[in-house]
C-alpha cells in the first residue's frame, strides 16, 4: 500500500525562495530512488512562509530506504534547509496510507 507524507515546514521570515532553490538537490536526489512517486513542494497563498511537501512513496519498505539514505548519505543537502528553518519551529510530519 502506498504511504503519503504531508510535511509542513515554516521557513525563516523573507527565506522561502533560498528554502526552494535549495530543495531542488533533495529533490531530485529523492525522484532517482526506487518508490518515489512524489516529492514536490508547495507555497501557501495565504501565509508565504509556509512550505508543505508532500511525498508518495508506493511502499513502507521504499520509504524506510529513503529514510535511511537520507541519514547515511553526505547531509548537506538537508542541512542547507534545516538552516532556513523559522527558528523555533520544527516540521510537523503527518503520514496517510493510500
Amino acid at each position: 500500500m502506498a504511504i503519503r507524507h504531508l510535511i509542513t515546514i515554516h521557513v525563516a521570515p523573507g527565506r522561502t525562495a533560498d528554502f526552494v532553490s535549495a530543495f531542488k538537490a533533495l529533490q531530485a536526489i529523492a525522484h532517482r530512488q526506487d518508490g518515489c512517486e512524489q516529492y514536490e513542494l508547495f507555497q501557501s497563498l495565504d501565509a508565504p512562509d509556509m512550505l508543505v511537501l508532500l511525498e508518495r512513496w508506493t511502499s513502507q519498505e521504499l520509504l524506510n530506504k529513503h529514510m535511511e539514505a537520507e541519514r547515511n548519505r553526505d547531509s548537506s543537502p538537508v542541512d542547507a534547509l534545516v538552516a532556513l528553518w523559522a527558528p523555533g519551529e520544527l516540521p510537523t510530519v503527518e503520514r496517510f496510507e493510500v
